[in-house]
Order: C-alpha cells, then sequence, then structure tokens
C-alpha cells in the first residue's frame, strides 16, 4: 500500500512517458530472479550478523556481543510491526472475518518472523507468488488474472521498498557503525584475527544491502504510481549515487568519533534524532499510513528521525530545496567536528598508520561528492526539473 506515495514527490507535469503497469503486464524471467536475489541477499546479510553475534559470544566478548545482538533485534521489531501495520490497512476494505482468518494462516510465519528479522522476505514471497501466478495466468491465456496478479506484484514489490529502507537505516547503517567502531577503537590490533574476517562480511553484507535498497526505491516507488514521471536509470544512477556516498561519509564520521567519545558520541546523536523528529512533526502533515491518528503519527516520525541521523527521505509535497539546504548543513558540520574530533584525539603511532589519512579523506571527499550528485540529478536528470524535461516542455509548448 505505499503509504505515503501520494506525499512523496512534487506535483509534476505529465510531460515525459507516465510509469503505467505495461499493456500486456507480463512477468519477465528479471523479475522472478529479482525477488529471489532479494531473498537471498537478506537472509545472508542477517545470517552474516547473527554469525558476528556468535563469534562475540564464543570468544566471551559479552558487550560486543550485546551491541551487535541489540542491532539485529530492534529493527526486527520495528520492521515486523511495519509490515503487519501494512497488513491491516490493506485487508482494511475486506470483511473482518477475511482479515482474521489471513492472520490466522499467518500466525506462525509472523512469529519466525519477528525472531529472525525476515519482515522483508514475507513480503518478497508474497510479490513473487503474485508473479508466478501471472506467469501462470499469461500461460493459460488469462489475461485478465495475468493482469490483477502483475498489479499485485507491483504493488507488494513498491510496499517492501519502504521495508527494505528501513532495514537499510535502522539495521545495516548502525551495524556498520558498531563494527568500525570496535575496529577503530582497537586500533586495529585483532586485524589479522579470524574474528576481523567476520566483522569485515557484516560490513560488506551490510553495505550491499544499503546499496540495493536505495537503488531501487524510488524507481520502485514510481513504477508503482499512474501519475508520476519516469525516472531514466541515469537518474537512478545519479540518485544512488547521492544517497550511497552521503551516507558513507555519514556511517565512517559516527564510526570513528565513537570509537574515541563513544558517551559523547551516543548523546549527539539522541539529540540529532529528536531533533529531526520534532522538525518531522512541525513540518509533516498526516500520512496514509496513520488514517489521522496521532499515535502512529508520533511512531512514524520517531522511526524517520532515526532515519535522518543518516540521510533525507521526503514525505511531504512541495519544494525541497530549503529543506535539503538545511539537512546537509547541519550534516556537514557535524561531520566535520567530529573528524577534527578525531584528528585531535590520535597519538603519533595512530597518525602514521596507513588506515589514518584515507579515513580523514573518507569522512570528507564522499560527502562532497554525494552533493554533487545530488546537484546533477535535481539539475540534468530529475524527470521534471531536469535539463531533458525542460527541452520536452519547450518543444511541446
Amino acid at each position: 500500500m505505499a503509504f505515503y506515495h501520494s506525499k512523496m514527490c512534487d506535483k509534476e507535469n505529465n510531460v515525459d512517458e507516465v510509469d503505467r503497469l505495461p499493456s500486456k503486464d507480463r512477468v519477465t524471467d528479471l523479475d522472478i530472479a529479482g525477488f529471489i536475489i532479494s531473498i537471498i541477499s537478506h537472509i545472508v546479510d542477517v545470517g552474516l550478523d547473527c554469525n558476528l553475534a556468535y563469534r562475540y559470544y564464543h570468544e566471551n566478548n559479552m558487550e560486543c556481543f550485546l551491541a551487535t545482538l541489540g542491532f539485529i533485534l530492534v529493527p526486527a521489531l520495528v520492521n515486523t510491526a511495519f509490515s503487519i501495520r501494512m497488513y491491516v490497512m490493506d485487508q482494511s476494505d475486506k470483511p473482518k472475518t477475511t482479515l482474521t482468518k489471513k492472520f490466522t494462516k499467518r500466525r506462525v510465519c509472523c512469529m519466525l518472523v519477528l525472531i529472525f528479522q525476515l519482515a522483508p522476505v514475507l513480503r518478497y514471497f508474497d510479490a513473487l507468488r503474485y508473479a508466478l501466478k501471472s506467469r501462470k495466468a499469461e500461460k493459460n491465456g488469462d489475461v485478465e488474472n495475468q493482469r490483477k496478479y502483475y498489479e499485485l506484484m507491483v504493488k507488494e514489490d513498491s510496499d517492501v521498498a519502504l521495508l527494505r529502507v528501513l532495514e537499510c537505516f535502522l539495521e545495516a547503517a548502525p551495524q556498520q557503525i558498531l563494527q568500525l567502531a570496535i575496529i577503530f577503537h582497537t586500533h586495529g590490533k585483532g586485524i589479522y584475527g579470524f574474528t576481523f574476517v567476520h566483522q569485515l562480511l557484516s560490513i560488506g553484507s551490510s553495505f550491499v544491502s544499503m546499496a540495493w535498497s536505495m537503488a531501487s526505491y524510488q524507481r520502485l516507488l514510481r513504477f508503482s504510481l499512474k501519475d508520476k514521471n519516469n525516472i531514466s536509470w541515469a537518474g537512478t544512477i545519479m540518485q544512488f549515487m547521492w544517497h550511497f556516498l552521503v551516507t558513507v561519509s555519514r556511517i565512517l564520521c559516527i564510526s570513528v568519533i565513537a570509537s574515541v567519545y563513544l558517551n559523547s558520541t551516543i548523546l549527539g546523536v539522541l539529540i540529532h534524532w529528536f531533533a529531526m523528529t520534532a522538525w518531522l512533526h512541525v513540518g509533516t502533515s498526516e500520512t496514509n499510513f496513520c488514517n489521522k491518528n496521532k499515535l502512529y503519527d508520533s511512531a512514524l516520525f520517531a522511526i524517520f528521525g532515526m532515519v535522518y541521523v543518516f540521510t533525507y527521505v521526503n514525505l511531504t509535497e512541495g519544494k525541497t530545496f530549503y529543506k535539503y539546504l538545511f539537512f546537509y548543513a547541519i550534516l556537514f558540520l557535524e561531520n566535520t567536528a567530529a573528524n577534527i574530533f578525531w584528528i585531535l584525539k590520535q597519538d603519533e603511532e595512530t597518525i602514521k598508520s596507513l588506515y589514518y589519512r584515507p579515513v580523514v579523506y573518507l569522512n570528507i571527499v564522499p560527502f562532497m561528492l554525494g552533493i554533487v550528485f545530488m546537484v546533477l540529478y535535481y539539475k540534468v536528470f530529475h524527470p521534471s526539473t531536469g535539463c531533458h524535461a525542460n527541452k520536452q516542455r519547450s518543444e511541446r509548448s
């Protein structure tokens, strides 16, 4: 149900080809392969994080074990709650007996999802099931059901896009910060140990998970909407590079400062979280997801306030220039301060180490490059404000 679809993008003139369901509504082999890859990649990511937690437990490193386990379980609870809320919203216009029957069938499945952090996987299976049904209807010449199940597949895929973003910034990003902070805190002393290999696997899988979710989110969102213009593949790449580079810089900055000033970093993140949550309360109108329920509104804004620790996700209609200017100015100041305090804290041995200069540069350069990609996206590749859209408007007028 993609709860804030109507709030996510600015109102645009229909000057480009509109993202509508194809006339033949055909499910391709690439669609099915994409769902299978998504399921496998998510399970592998969670499995590697659980494996790392076990390694800490096996080595009797209880602090790292509990922290890693916490960053696995808390996002699992949030994602499962969101997924269940989506099912309730999807079924709200159906008879109560239908809803009760659906949840009765999914009771065991939901318990497994809650325990093993697999809320997106359940949605992926639903989308895959609809895709296979559409393919079967196509083979049988049943055009009506072919289109029906194709539309259901697209809707499920747009829903899981939201869960992917939440998983990305509530689990993958904090997990990377934790593991990088542990590595920086030990000054690389365990760099040749077997646990270090598991740390790298967990960090790598989290980066892949983030890349996958950010690359597909906006494109899937617009694909599910019939009144929004296409984002070209070039625009998708620009948008991916923008969010990915800014997030990499942000994660590194928080990681390095947490390795030397842990309590102050936690306090700073909490202040940023509360400030972003208050900003959302003030500047964001009601969402379709919450059905004008203030409690759900508060929970939603609190969750996205945590997402705003890493990146900006637009939840309302209207122009975004001043919002971006405000948000990224704050991020730049915080990243710069974190980088300076970390540099001042380092001893002579660390300054001479191989990783010192790369870390300093990676705290700054990716952020600046991300802003460059953002400007390129809006100036050149945005379906409404880019130069290609302006050219088409001039030709039509």
